[in-house]
């Protein structure tokens, strides 16, 4: 298959091209056509792809013997390079640069690319430090202590390391340990290491017996295989550093039997903190927060004493420590652990010169001085050096091949030649090669085999120019095509450019030496996107229109950023489908005051286009040329409607405007679905009268995971098999391929591994059932539909499928071998086969895709042409047989048509097929609306009935129906009452010859007609299928026809790697789920399991974990900065491949949208310059807390997580105060930077403060701190809890408030526990959402926290503790002439805003303490009726001081401020504003106000002590949301209300200015920062006065302990003005689009977006400029759209260079003016504002018509 550069480009457009079409507009030809010859436009749905070749860096041959070591060094070194065990003989430069300078003492900063080797410098400085130790001071060397410390980012690269560590030192050989004793001794002690973090079995102060005896299970049953499977097994993972290093497993389980820790002295590796605790290691691996508890609890102490001593024991000895990835520590948060390492040397007693640091990192600036000083600062910072130490900086030395030019290549040449030849088998391959090099010099034409070429380009490739610059070009750079080709072949014409450096991508990936290493690893990043929406000109006469079979449209646009169409002016609208037909409808909304469809009303274009007004969505039907009403109409009639496509006004009521030219026909019906009043729409489709089920009206935005499933399914066939893996395909049925994914947030990682796996089985299943109906087909005795299983099997067993999960993967494995082996014994004694499984004993997901492909409703075999059911012979004839004795005589042929309509009626209806199919399957296969099955009275559809001519009793049809119902249906198994289709009584049929027709009426295809008519809506318009048609369903047809003409089915097995699933408890399981995740994907799989070919993870995937090669990587987005893209980037290419692939699918939103336009900054970027914050005050006084806390209690021999804070606060606060006023801060040097000016006394002052505060707390709410009356003893709030929570101590800007969504299992065991910040749990975890983890879906009903059911007597009450906590929820006042509103326990009296004194008290708000599944279980996906809720505009509600704002640079109008300790309240309001309806007693939840909402709930968590059903009789109403406090930058602009209107009832340009400023700031702000804009949250709040009034915009970090993001951007303000002009003028859109301001995080308030008037304010603000008039041409074109429906009104519009309006009693001059003005007051003038015309016409309308009628 081809698959270079080119090729696979190409095939991935296409892929994603027939995709939409086939998918999107399939059923809409008049968009298929409109969209044709645009869909394949660059920039569309792809960009060009942009080439890289990983750098080349400097190898040194033998650079072990030639480095500047000792001799005995260079020795040992070059024997552990001999051994293979992680020592190279011939490394990078860097590489020996790097364990030169470490030997030398230097400090190292290593920056080198992904890939280049950086373990390596600093794990060879460490073997180098420790045998230079046990060689030179063996008495040093006894002394236990920690040598070096490891310390990262996160759990999963400490497991990544602790492999290496066990393969290099703990080497299951034991060769590192006999090279170590060789070069310092025989006697030496072994070299130890540990890994201490919360996976480290296992927390408490001392062993436990139970504890010991279950983590003795775990290692046993791990450490000892049994089977020869399970021995395999387990050398596969000993060789990858799985596998605990131990001298002796055995003896460590017997001593642990007896609860004792102890080592052997030849253990490489210590496995629990006991072993640790007593026996310190010399390589110490963490993570920063595991360390700051290390150094604060006693019981780590000994490791710290020991290290102490051994410091103290020798100047010489120094501490090396190593911080890899440092690149993540930034901000604030990087600034804690700064001062968390000053923390360290405090307790060692050390200063900052015996203590050697190794960076590394994969991205850090190095373009010039100043990057490299920024570098230095950061490395000098992070490593609390005072005085300036210098650092080895190694970037890594790149391989130059300037003056090796020899030769040219004829541009004829590379034109002539057919780059995918290249792409080929190999022989085409050799030929095109061949004949290419023998027309140039240099070529050595005895060469004839592949490999001699590939060897001779390997050599050769750089002497000629083209290649020669191509690889200059790209190597270390992403270059895009159009660069390449003007670059290289600048005398060419583009095209022939394009062409030439087509097949030099082809060429070049394939030079390669004899040992395989290739010159040009090519990596390829591509962009793709889908469509946001389909947008159309309501105009039928626009000058740009498109018509297409009896339908007309204006123009199409597909982005939100057109208002008004730009050819003709008239309205545009979204256009929404039914996607079973096609039928095409505008989306707007009218006000609910309006919903009653009277008269004349406007069709607004977004719902929140005022904001103090409810709207509802409606749909409005497009009928084309012919369309009829139905003769009969129901009680949701359909009745049409006018719309005014200038003015957007719709007349429900009137038909007099029909037939004028600028007026459309349209149609529409006033009925709401239950459960969704918000949304006016049809009950049944008008164009094919199919009836709608829940979400039937669809828009053309390519949602979900489908269209990114498909580029990733094509990336990952286009792969080349892994050599090895290709002759194995039970073992290995994807041969090697592996696509590793990522995604910016746990859900959608979590929600792509579910829908992709799901995609991939269900693809599979349809070319299996496709091999196998055919092959039924062959069978020379029929075959029912109930041997399809049977079938199945053999099909999957002869093309090695598995496909199918859980136990039921090892069944369906156990059939298809019986398959096989029974149909091969059939063939070798000739006999006929005779299947023996049948659809009752086949697996229930085959069931499922049984009731999916035929009655799945949707994408089913019908729809794709593929197969249907007939009756079997037998059947057919005891049935026409029956029907003649009941005087009905039929042919065959008609008793087959006729069963043919029923058959796709009965499925779609009531998915009636498989009367021993439970239930329960259909549950997941479609939505439960009258229940499944035909009732005993069944009756035929209407349509049939119809087109038989049947009236009432007609005996014919009892006839028919008794007949079916005899021949065909039986009663459930077990019997339910209901009947289902017998499968014994029919067959699959599949036949490419069988003529299938197509109804023009309501699209559906079927492979017979009912007396000429269609059997779905009985319609005589319908036709043969024509070629076209066929091929418009290629995206579905082709792969059942590849599979049917041999090619290799894939199922594609994609699991989720989040935080989601790293759950876990090491005494029980030795891996999380995602380490047993990521086993599986390098394929080390054992019996019963299969590789995992795709990874969904997020970004703990990004940085260095060692999961293998790699050739493709896909992103589900942008990611946020370019550091985490090129890291990501960088993980494809790692295994000598030729070509590796990165695919990005881009979404709506401003971030995605602009490095879609422009990904040179995203691809080739410079990373940022890193900067970490230790000057902030707060974060300086955290620090010297913990010190002085600490030290503290160490003298009262107590411990921070172990004492109550309830004790501490009463017995031991006044002491703690002595203490504080005598602590010498400056007896410590090293405790704080040097250059910081720091006031003690103040810090004291606020430190006294907040314990003050945290006792008052305490004594009010005992409750919070676990110490109430009657509280069980263990489960008081400890101290370091307490003083987290308040911010008293470091946070590394983690989320302090942090909530969990507890999963159990059937009993109630959490299974997985995934935890959120509560700003954003309050919205995506909220009651009626839904989650995904682990391919289960679950919707959210309920607050729940593990255990509070098990306390004394609250087994049925578990949520009363927190219900009833005022802690848990508050009273919330407000007031209701401003908006301002606040806690209530604030005791506010007043307004402090407006100064009114009537504050009411309003709904309650609840702080979620724990999330949990509606009734405790998952949901199926098609049951599933997710209910979205939103977080409201963050709420801030206290004034600034006014000496705190000064006025900002540059600015007229705006002050600035800094605050710090401000408090914001989040809300949830639930849906429209009804809040959530909660049990007090179970915490079962649900959004609305009404008590019923939680009729259908259960208890949101399972318990053997609360089996019957809670009643909710104890429910109340509340918001959901939590307040806390953090810093903010405040923007004030002062308005005057003199010139600027500040009304906000009746004009809404101050809101709609506001928030779209607020919106601009925080993308400026991000961009600027460099971080993802959900890092910053940003509102506004105006402030009325009489004279000026004020609008605050604000912005804050995200986390609630504040990363300092916010506050940093007030030092470049000036830049930041710059920046948001910039924004809001070079879009083209109306008002805002995805490309500016809109993105998914502010759905709620995209109605009132406007970049204008957001520039407009910012103006005002800078220069004091107020928006100038309009100009009269601009005036009379916006009063145009007005002029026909104020003539309905009775109001005539003249233009004589004014505009008049005359009506019945006056005539007046009409002025536009901008809204931002105070309205201007003039006789016989009327003003109208332009914001009511572009956004709010009916308001405009009003305004005239009221000052002339």
């Amino acid at each position: 298959m081809p698959n270079g550069a080119n090729s696979v480009h190409k095939q991935l457009r296409r892929e994603l091209e027939n995709y939409i079409k086939s998918q999107y507009f399939g059923k809409s030809p008049i968009l298929l056509s409109a969209l044709n010859n645009q869909i394949d436009d660059e920039g569309l749905l792809y960009q060009r792809p942009f080439i890289e070749s990983s750098p080349a860096y400097v190898t040194v041959q033998n650079g072990i013997e030639t480095a500047s070591l000792e001799d005995w060094m260079k020795e040992y070194f070059l024997q552990l390079a001999k051994a293979e065990i992680g020592v190279f003989t011939s490394p990078f430069a860097h590489q020996i640069s790097a364990l030169e300078a470490a030997t030398r003492g230097e400090n190292l900063f290593v920056s080198t690319g992904t890939g280049s080797g950086k373990t390596e410098c600093f794990m060879w400085p460490l073997l180098a430090k420790m045998a230079a130790e046990a060689r030179n001071s063996k008495e040093s060397w006894a002394k236990r202590g920690v040598r070096t410390i490891i310390m990262y980012p996160m759990n999963a690269l400490v497991s990544d390391q602790v492999s290496r560590l066990r393969r290099m030192i703990g080497d299951p050989d034991n060769k590192f340990i006999k090279i170590f004793r060789n070069t310092c001794g025989t006697g030496v002690r072994r070299p130890q290491f540990g890994m201490y973090t919360g996976r480290t079995p296992y927390p408490g102060v001392q062993p436990s017996t139970a504890q010991d005896r279950k983590l003795e299970k775990t290692l046993a049953r791990m450490s000892f295989p049994q089977s020869d499977s399970e021995k395999e097994f387990f050398h596969h993972l000993l060789r990858e550093g799985k596998i605990p290093a131990k001298a002796d497993m055995n003896q460590f389980l017997q001593g642990l039997h007896e609860s004792k820790h102890i080592p052997n002295d030849d253990d490489a590796e210590l496995i629990t903190r006991f072993e640790m605790q007593q026996f310190c290691p010399d390589i110490l691996i963490t993570n920063y927060s595991m360390l700051e508890y290390m150094l604060l609890r006693p019981r780590e102490q000994k490791i710290w004493n020991d290290t102490r001593e051994w410091l103290a024991s020798n100047s010489e000895n120094k501490l090396l420590f190593v911080i890899d990835e440092a690149h993540m520590y930034r901000g604030s948060s990087g600034g804690e652990v700064a001062l968390l390492i000053r923390r360290l040397f405090h307790k060692l007693c050390i200063s900052r010169n015996r203590v050697q640091f190794i960076l590394t990192t994969a991205s850090m600036p190095n373009q010039n001085q100043e990057d490299v000083d920024y570098v230095m600062k950061f490395a000098n910072e992070l490593t609390a050096s005072d005085t300036a130490t210098q650092f080895c900086y190694l970037t890594g030395e790149r391989e130059v091949i300037d003056g090796q030019l020899k030769y040219d290549i004829p541009a004829e040449i590379l034109l002539n030649s057919d780059p995918s030849q290249f792409e080929d088998r190999d022989e085409v391959k050799l030929s095109a090669l061949l004949s290419f090099w023998r027309q140039i010099d240099g070529f050595d034409h005895g060469i004839t085999s592949l490999e001699s070429v590939y060897n001779w380009m390997y050599e050769n490739l750089v002497y000629y120019r083209p290649f020669h610059e191509l690889i200059k070009y790209c190597r270390g750079n992403a270059v895009s095509l159009g660069e390449l080709s003007t670059g290289i072949f600048p005398d060419l014409n583009p095209e022939d450019a394009l062409k030439a450096v087509s097949v030099l991508l082809a060429i070049a990936p394939l030079a390669k030496n004899i040992k395989g290493s290739v010159l040009f690893p090519a990596r390829m990043h591509m962009l793709f996107k889908g469509i946001s929406g389909v947008y159309a000109c309501t105009n039928a006469n626009c000058s740009c229109s498109h018509s297409k079979g009896g339908l007309t449209l204006g123009e199409i646009y597909l982005s939100d950023g057109n208002l008004i169409c730009s050819h003709c002016g008239s309205t545009v609208y979204e256009l929404y489908n039914d996607r079973r037909c096609g039928a095409l409808f505008f989306k707007g909304y009218v006000l609910e005051d309006d919903s009653g469809l009277h008269g004349n009303v406007y069709l607004w274009h977004y719902p929140g286009q005022l904001l103090d007004r409810r709207m509802k969505e409606i749909h409005l039907f497009i009928p084309n040329d012919d369309f009829k009403l139905p003769e009969k109409q129901g009680k949701n009639a359909i009745r049409p409607c006018y719309l005014d496509v200038k003015s957007g006004f719709v007349n429900f009521t009137d038909d007099s405007p029909a037939g004028k030219p600028w007026i459309r026909k349209l149609y529409y019906c006033n009925y709401s679905a239950k459960g969704r009043p918000q949304i006016i729409t049809f009950s049944t489709c008008p164009h094919c009268r199919h009836q709608f089920s829940e979400s039937q009206l669809t828009s053309f935005s390519t949602r979900g995971n489908q269209s990114f499933f498909n580029l990733i399914k094509s990336q990952f066939q286009l792969q080349p098999a892994v050599p090895g893996k290709d002759n194995n395909p039970d073992r290995f049925p994807n041969e090697g391929r592996k696509v590793l994914l990522f995604s910016d947030s746990r859900q959608r990682a979590a929600k792509l591994a579910r829908d992709m796996s799901e995609a991939s089985d269900i693809s599979a299943a349809r070319q299996l059932f496709a091999i196998a109906i055919k092959m039924m087909e062959e069978q020379t005795v029929e075959q029912s539909m109930n041997s399809l299983y049977d079938y199945f099997c053999l099909a999957a067993g002869q093309h090695h499928v598995q496909i199918f999960h859980g136990p039921e993967r090892i069944k369906f494995a156990e059939d298809c071998n019986a398959s096989l082996n029974n149909y091969n014994r059939c063939v070798k004694r000739g006999r006929e086969y005779i299947p023996r499984f049948t659809i009752a004993n086949a697996p229930v997901q085959m069931q499922e895709y049984l009731l999916r492909l035929f009655a799945g409703g949707y994408n089913t075999l019908y729809d794709s042409v593929t197969s249907w059911i007939e009756p079997t012979d037998q059947a057919l004839f005891d049935a026409v047989d029956a029907l003649e004795e009941n005087n009905v005589t039929i042919t065959e042929e008609e008793f087959i048509d006729f069963f043919n309509a029923w058959i796709l009626s009965i499925c779609d209806m009531s998915t009636a097929i498989g009367h021993t199919i439970s239930d329960t399957i259909r549950l997941k296969v479609r939505p439960n609306y009258g229940g499944y099955g035909l009732d005993k009275d069944w009756g035929f559809s209407k349509t049939i009935r119809k087109i038989m001519e049947w009236k009432d009793g007609n005996e014919t049809e009892m006839a028919w129906k008794r007949v079916l119902k005899e021949e065909f249906l039986d009663s459930a198994q077990p019997n339910n009452g209901k009947l289902y289709i017998d499968l014994s009584r029919v067959k699959p049929r599949f036949d490419t010859s069988h003529i299938w027709y197509k109804c023009e009426q309501c699209s559906e295809l079927t492979p017979f007609m009912l007396k000429g008519k269609c059997p779905s809506c009985g319609s005589s318009r319908i036709h043969e299928m024509k070629s076209s048609e066929y091929e418009a369903l290629g995206f579905w047809r082709k792969p059942v026809f590849d599979a049917l003409q041999g090619e290799p089915i894939r199922v594609i097995d994609t699991e989720e790697h989040t935080a989601q699933l790293s759950h876990k408890d090491q005494r029980n399981d030795l891996w999380s789920k995602t380490e047993q995740y990521e086993l599986r994907f390098q394929d080390l799989v054992q019996d019963d399991e299969t590789p995992i070919d795709i990874l969904s993870s997020t970004t703990t995937m990004e940085v260095g974990i060692d999961i293998g090669s790699l050739v493709a990587v896909g992103l589900r987005n942008i990611p946020p900065m370019r550091e985490n893209y090129q890291q990501r980037a960088g993980r494809a290419g790692r295994r000598g491949s030729s070509l590796s692939t990165i695919v990005t699918f881009c979404e709506d939103g401003p971030h995605d949208t602009l490095y879609f336009n422009d990904p040179i900054p995203m691809f080739r970027g410079d990373p940022r310059k890193p900067w970490i914050d230790i000057r902030s005050e707060k974060l300086l006084q955290r620090h010297l807390a913990m010190v002085i806390i600490q030290e503290f209690l160490s003298e009262k021999n107590m411990s921070l997580d172990a004492v109550s804070a309830a004790v501490f606060l009463k017995e031991f606060l006044d002491d703690f105060k002595s203490y504080l006023a005598s602590y010498d801060a400056d007896k410590d040097k090293l405790l704080l930077p040097v250059e910081i000016t720091f006031h003690y006394s103040a810090f004291e002052d606020e430190l006294k403060k907040s314990f003050d505060r945290l006792k008052e707390k305490c004594q009010r709410h005992p409750e919070l701190f676990g110490v109430e009356e009657g509280a069980k003893e263990g489960e008081a709030k400890t101290l370091l809890d307490a003083l987290y929570e308040e911010g008293i101590i470091p946070t590394y800007s983690f989320p302090k408030n942090v909530v969990s969504t507890y999963i159990p299992d059937a009993y109630g065991k959490i299974l997985y526990e995934v935890d959120r910040g509560l700003d954003v749990a309050i919205g995506e975890y909220a009651p009626g959402r839904a989650i995904v983890v682990d391919k289960q879906t679950f919707q959210i009903g309920g607050f729940y926290y593990p255990g509070s059911e098990r306390r004394h007597g609250q087994s049925l009450t578990p949520a009363r503790a927190y219900t009833e906590d005022p802690n848990y929820v508050k009273s919330i006042i407000s007031c209701s002439k401003c908006g301002w509103f606040g806690l209530r326990e604030e005791k506010t009296n007043r307004c402090p805003f407006c100064g009114n004194n009537d504050l009411k008290i309003t709904r309650e708000m609840m702080r979620p303490w724990g999330f949990a599944p509606r009734n405790a279980e998952s949901i199926p996906e098609v049951q599933l009726s997710e209910e979205y809720t939103a977080v409201q505009q963050p709420l801030y509600s206290t004034l600034p001081e006014a000496e705190e704002m000064k006025l900002a640079p540059g600015c007229k109008n705006i002050r600035i401020a800094s605050r710090t300790n401000q408090r914001i309240i989040m809300l949830n309001k639930g849906t429209d504003d009804k809040g959530f309806m909660v049990c007090k007693d179970c915490g079962a939840a649900m959004p609305g106000d009404d008590a019923s909402v939680l009729n259908d709930i259960n208890r949101p968590y399972k318990s053997k002590y609360a089996r019957s059903r809670c009643r909710h009789s104890n429910c109340f109403n509340v918001n959901l949301g939590y307040d806390f406090v953090t810093d903010m930058l405040v923007l004030e602009f002062t308005i005057d209300n003199r010139i600027i209107d500040v009304r906000t009832n009746d004009n809404p340009w101050l809101n709609r200015a506001a928030q779209s400023l607020a919106e601009a700031l925080r993308l400026v702000a991000s961009k600027r920062l460099d971080v993802e804009f959900t890092e910053l949250v940003t509102g506004y709040r105006l402030r009325t006065g009489s004279e000026a009034s004020h609008v605050d915009i604000y912005l804050y970090d995200s986390l609630s302990s504040g990363a300092g993001y916010a506050v940093s951007v007030a030092d470049s303000i000036a830049e930041l003005f710059a920046d948001m002009k910039d924004l809001l003028s070079s879009c083209n859109c109306g008002s805002a689009c995805t490309k500016c301001l809109k993105h998914y995080r502010n759905q709620y308030v995209h109605g009132i977006l406007d970049r204008f008037a957001a520039f407009q304010l910012l103006e005002w603000g800078i220069d004091g400029i107020n928006a100038v008039p309009i100009e009269p041409e601009t005036q009379r074109k916006m009063i145009m759209p007005l002029v026909n429906i104020l003539k309905q009104s009775g109001c005539e519009i003249t233009f004589d260079g004014e505009i008049i309006a005359t009506g019945l009693r006056n005539t007046k001059k009409v002025v536009v003016y901008p809204a931002m003005w105070v309205e201007p007051q003039a006789n016989d003038t009327i003003f109208v504002s332009d914001a009511y015309i572009k956004y709010a016409k009916p308001y405009a309308v009003q305004k005239i018509l009221d000052n002339v009628l």
